[in-house]
């Protein structure tokens, strides 16, 4: 019997590396690249393609701007396909630079980048907190007439909203309806969240009135969004309003949303209501933390109820948290050196369970 050997060919590579790339298998479809070019096979334009591809979804930025490299070492022209991968695997890297690069040499190279190269560019500099590129981005579509989609508006305004830039992302979003896009439930929490920290709660409860307009139904993440946007503008009236809303939805308020909403309260002075978010908080089984016990005990303090500061101080303790943790809240007045003396009392005492003043 005679054994042949036979050696693999550019078809098996190329069939191998589209395997890998499928697989997520990045590691294998490089060494199967390396394996290639040891043997003087030269890999073509497909296999990089299935190389680079392979590298982008195991998020390997590096690697893939590696092998766009390397076509161009061996004559080949990458194509926009190979871009795109690239400028993906830069913006899962994080590598909002890099994508820009990319972008701009593809434009050099007589390739005209498409909404997918634009998407993931807009996302890159998304995730870089690079609200000003993401815009120049979006305006260079335009200018080339592509027409950006809901995933584009997504990440642009959700740019605007990292960057504090609430007129912008108002601007986007008012763009999106002009062109007959909805914004989906996503969108509008950025748009919101960017008001809030624009300290624009009117702006953020226009929003999620258009909302419910449009039957979206807000999640809690949007109420979040829309209770922090009160409590940065001191609408603990408005803050509470929005919490009643949750729970008639039949959705769960949790920490954070409880934290904004007795923070709106201290701010507004309303101690009673901050007690009563606390009490509702441990009747749901959520845990406050030391963050919403200073809360709670400020709005006690500015309504000059010291029983019932000393009350939270004494309930800190029996959850083991620290309560000096909360004293740079309350350095200003004569009630706070009394409570801060009183913790300190407290954790002497509190083996009895019982605070002595």
């Amino acid at each position: 019997m005679v054994e042949t050997k036979l050696e693999p060919d550019t078809i098996i590579y190329s069939a191998g590396i589209s395997a890998c790339e499928k697989g997520q298998q990045w590691q294998q479809a490089l060494a199967l690249l390396s394996q290639m070019v040891e043997t003087k096979l030269e890999p073509d334009t497909i296999i990089y393609s299935a190389g680079i591809s392979a590298c982008e979804k195991g998020q390997q930025w590096q690697q893939a701007l590696a092998l766009l490299s390397q076509m161009v070492e061996t004559k080949l022209e990458p194509t926009a396909i190979n871009y795109h991968a690239g400028i993906s695997a830069c913006e899962k890297g994080q590598q909002w630079k890099q994508a820009l690069a990319l972008l701009s040499h593809m434009v050099e190279t007589k390739l005209e980048p498409t909404v997918i190269s634009y998407s993931a560019g807009i996302s890159a500099c998304e995730k870089g907190q690079q609200w000003q590129q993401a815009l120049a981005l979006l305006s260079q579509m335009v200018e080339t007439k592509l027409k950006p989609d809901t995933i584009i508006y997504r990440a642009g305004i959700s740019a605007c909203e990292k960057g504090q830039q609430w007129q912008q992302a108002l601007a986007l979003l008012s763009q999106m309806v002009e062109t007959k896009l909805k914004p989906d439930t996503i969108i509008y929490s950025a748009g919101i969240s960017a008001c809030g920290n624009g300290q624009q709660w009117q702006q953020a409860l226009a929003l999620l009135s258009q909302m419910v307009e449009t039957k979206l139904e807000p999640d809690t993440i949007i109420y979040s969004a829309g209770i922090s946007a009160c409590e940065k503008g001191q609408q603990w009236q408005q803050a509470l309003a929005l919490l009643s809303q949750m729970v008639e939805t039949k959705l769960e308020p949790d920490t954070i949303i409880y934290s904004a909403g007795i923070s709106a309260c201290e701010k507004g002075q309303q101690w009673q209501q901050a007690l009563a978010l606390l009490s509702q908080m441990v009747e749901t089984k959520l845990e406050p933390d030391t963050i919403i016990y200073s809360a709670g005990i400020s709005a006690c303090e500015k309504g000059q109820q010291w029983q019932q500061a000393l009350a939270l101080l004494s309930q800190m303790v029996e959850t083991k948290l620290e309560p000096t943790l909360i004293s740079t809240t309350m350095q200003r007045s004569p009630l706070s050196a009394t409570v801060l003396g009183s913790a300190r009392a407290g954790r002497a005492c509190s083996g009895s369970g019982r605070w002595r003043c």
